[in-house]
């Protein structure tokens, strides 16, 4: 009763057989832990999250000078209020788009998590599991 063709389907596909390899049992608690914390897992996108709120730090300052009269048009610096206003809303919208990217770049490390547990939920169906 030893054949060694493999199945074949209408479709034409070959199933093949599976091979014999080593595996290591885990139990279901450790797997359980294992899967909530890969759920979990996400990296810090540091660098755009610190730019943006030094920028926004730049522009917050620049801001209360400008307002509270900290700087003031002077024969020396003819441009000096212009400039003020200028650093503020350069630093401004670009310390807002680094914490945009860096709340998107949070959400995509998420979602990489989210697919390994996805994976892991799907191995773990592949098995009957006895609830206690």
């Amino acid at each position: 009763m030893s054949t060694s063709t493999p199945l074949k389907l209408s479709q034409g596909f070959e199933v093949l057989r599976p091979r014999s390899d080593k595996a290591l049992p885990i139990p279901c608690n450790e797997w359980d832990v294992l899967k909530s914390q890969i759920g979990e897992l996400t990296t810090e996108p540091w660098l755009f999250h610190t730019l943006g709120s030094m920028l926004l730090g730049a522009s917050l300052a620049t801001f209360i000078s400008v307002i509270t009269g900290a700087v003031v048009d002077s024969s020396s610096a003819k441009n000096l209020v212009v400039i003020a206003w200028a650093t503020t809303v350069v630093c401004g919208v670009t310390g807002v788009a680094c914490m945009y990217f860096a709340h998107k770049e949070r959400a995509v490390h998420k979602a990489k998590a989210g697919n390994v547990a996805t994976q892991m939920r799907l191995i773990e169906e592949r098995f009957d599991r006895e609830e206690i």
